[in-house]
């Protein structure tokens, strides 16, 4: 993996581990939270399913295309709130997503801390598609209402 790189963002929301979690597992929550920057046609209504792959046409900011993406749900475990996929399509040859959710006491309250770790390989166009995923995850968090978003760009 010469080229791959690990991207993570981590977000602080204002509302519990449990919410938050069901949210992030939502098709329809994910197309409404990148609505405007990304469209993605043939997806399902309704939460992700573990062991079930998924094709979508994924659009991002209106002209980079990438049809037939794949997405397979590895594992989906809401009692540990943790998802992992496998994803990959057209210029991208890995898109390793781990998604964690975790309880976390706020100055008002209950909140909870989101986490997205993904592994990227695209070859050459590897620095590019990272910082289009940490630009599209931080879009995503802040469409839902995130209070603190962070992200970082790591070698595996």
């Amino acid at each position: 993996m010469p080229f791959a790189r690990v991207l993570t963002v981590s977000a602080t929301y204002p509302r519990d581990a449990d919410t938050v979690f069901a949210e992030a597992i939502d098709f329809d929550a994910m197309v409404a939270a990148t609505k405007g920057l990304a469209t993605y046609k043939g997806l399902p209504s309704g939460p992700f399913e573990e062991g079930h792959s998924y094709e979508t046409y994924v659009t991002v900011w209106g002209w980079m295309h990438n049809p037939h993406y794949q997405i397979h749900v590895e594992r989906l475990d809401p009692a540990l709130r943790i998802v992992q996929s496998r994803e990959q399509g057209r210029a991208i040859r890995q898109w390793d997503h781990t998604l964690t959710v975790e309880p976390a006491e706020l100055d008002d309250g209950p909140g909870s801390i989101w986490t997205d770790r993904i592994v990227i390989d695209s070859g050459w166009l590897t620095p590019y598609m990272v910082r289009v995923g940490r630009y599209l995850y931080q879009y995503r968090h802040r469409t839902r209402g995130a209070l603190e978003i962070t992200a970082w760009i790591t070698r595996p």
